[in-house]
């Protein structure tokens, strides 16, 4: 029954997006988490608000892997992770841009073609 809720859909497609705007915000800018989430928040518009406990497992994926690498700064004297994508997380975010390239004209299209059913 879930198939038929629209809430499920959005979820599905949130956690592939996520990572590719986690990607898109470290190389725009060195953030830490918080700042992550506000980012793309305003960067979607709120159409794809992420929640901590989808961005922290996902950084700490992105760090394990060699696509970031974490540093600690402080801040009023709080200490603060930041995130900053390596080079193989750049050649990642690019590599993940094509691919949305690729679909995005597809769905768009197929999108377009129902609606006028």
């Amino acid at each position: 029954m879930k198939l038929i809720k629209k809430d499920y859909w959005k979820s599905l497609i949130n956690m592939a997006v996520i990572k590719f705007l986690i990607l898109r915000t470290l190389k725009t800018n060195p953030l830490h988490g918080y700042g992550i989430l506000n980012e793309i928040k305003q960067f979607t518009e709120g159409c794809c608000t992420p929640t901590y406990g989808s961005v922290y497992p996902i950084l700490k994926e992105l760090c394990e892997e060699g696509y970031a690498e974490v540093k600690t700064s402080v801040v009023n004297n709080r200490e603060r992770k930041v995130y900053y994508l390596t080079e193989l997380g750049e050649t990642a975010y690019y590599q993940a841009k094509e691919a949305w390239d690729d679909i995005l004209p597809f769905l768009d299209r197929i999108i377009k073609e129902d609606s006028s059913l």
